[in-house]
């Protein structure tokens, strides 16, 4: 998630921070399962890759077009990683800063 699309928690009230915090836990519990799915799918396609890259017969071009393809979805997977990361955790930091007193 880019920052100019992230929202600003700073004029949240804590109730609103904690609505957003299980608004975000409810998400990533009710779509564990596709999220899961999509990531092992992710993980399947790499494996495939690396059994063609660990051929003898695999030629130089080949090789060279599966490490582009395994760094795409090595991307897709840290991308996913992150967003789902940045989705639960930034009203939770939010509301902990919150409750600090400010310097």
């Amino acid at each position: 998630m880019k920052q100019e699309e992230s929202p600003s928690y700073d004029r949240w009230s804590r109730d609103e921070l904690r609505k957003a915090e299980n608004t975000a836990s409810e998400f990533l519990e009710q779509n564990s399962a596709e999220i899961a799915e999509s990531l092992r799918a992710k993980v399947r396609f790499l494996e495939a890759l690396i059994n063609r890259l660990s051929q003898r017969k695999t030629s130089f071009e080949d090789r060279l077009e599966y490490f582009a393809r395994m760094s795409e979805i090595a991307h897709l997977i840290e991308s996913d990683a992150d967003g789902f990361f940045t989705l639960a955790s930034r009203p939770v930091v939010a509301r902990i800063l919150g409750t600090l007193p400010r310097a």
